[in-house]
């Protein structure tokens, strides 16, 4: 991209308001998705599963991704407040005439 393309973008706010819509779709749908995953995997009988196993591979794969997914639960707020403050950021910028 050349620089007049960028300058059509530059002063543009329905882009702006169309970026914070698509950050908070974002971050709706990865809570709902976690709050679906707890609750389904809490759900799943892992000793029926590992029964036909050496070992226990879905015990330790559940636990695994339960892992993970606490992981993002903690994360994803620190997230949501660094998007935040970018765009909050970027308004004050605006505002300050830089």
């Amino acid at each position: 991209m050349n620089m007049r393309n960028l300058k059509k973008f530059w002063n543009n706010q329905d882009g702006d308001v169309k970026m914070i819509g698509a950050v908070v779709g974002i971050l709706v749908t990865m809570i709902v998705a976690i709050l679906v995953f707890y609750n389904i995997a809490g759900s799943i009988d892992v000793t029926d599963i590992d029964s036909g196993f050496t070992g226990t591979p879905a015990a330790n794969a559940t636990d695994a991704v339960m892992t993970q997914a606490e992981t993002f639960w903690s994360v994803a707020p620190i997230i949501a407040i660094v998007i935040v403050a970018v765009v909050i950021l970027g308004y004050v910028s605006r505002i300050g005439g830089a």
